[in-house]
């Protein structure tokens, strides 16, 4: 992306004292890989272990999304005009995942609720045994994303509480209103 891009040129003006590391992802995708350099930089560790850290939480991190509209998704180039208005035909709700950096369609379904039960499977699938840091985030819709998150909650007690959050304007602006999403960070 262009972010990462301007990151990089800015980097160089540190000699080596400042690294970027590609997240692949957006939002709490970016935001776990974050926090594990925070952890490993309040442990104290050096630079290069601390974006070691990062680097190694990136391929633990998946997100899946659910979109209200496809409008948003056309407008920023996401999707074709031609499959924006055969998914608007057919009242199609893709469930998306962000993979390698890029947004994927993973499932195209009906409606709105059964997207959502699609992508908690998903999540479930993920996760597994395994421990897991939990993010649920939405565009607008709070009363949605709470409801995600209780659902994780319960189906996953070992993870904890997932964080709720917004998407963010940014991202608000691709996604449109309504979008529910979540993010998983899996522990090692």
């Amino acid at each position: 992306s262009s972010t990462l891009g301007a990151a990089q040129h800015s980097a160089r003006e540190f000699d080596g004292r400042v690294r970027v590391v590609d997240s692949q992802s957006a939002g709490m995708g970016t935001g776990f890989v974050a926090l594990a350099a925070a952890r490993a930089a309040r442990h104290g560790d050096d630079l290069d272990t601390v974006a070691a850290q990062a680097e190694s939480t990136v391929p633990k991190v998946h997100a899946y999304l659910v979109v209200q509209r496809l409008e948003n998704l056309r407008r920023s180039g996401r999707i074709s005009a031609t499959a924006f208005r055969l998914g608007t035909a057919l009242a199609l709700k893709p469930l998306l995942r962000i993979d390698g950096g890029k947004l994927i369609l993973a499932q195209r379904i009906r409606t709105t609720s059964k997207a959502i039960v699609a992508m908690v499977e998903q999540v479930l699938e993920v996760v597994g045994e395994k421990r897991a840091a939990l993010a649920v985030q939405h565009v607008d819709n709070l009363p949605g994303a709470t409801q995600v998150a209780a659902t994780l909650a319960a189906a996953l007690p070992g993870c904890g509480t997932p964080v709720v959050t917004d998407l963010g304007p940014v991202l608000g602006v691709h996604l449109g209103p309504g979008a529910v999403g979540v993010v998983v960070a899996l522990d090692p």
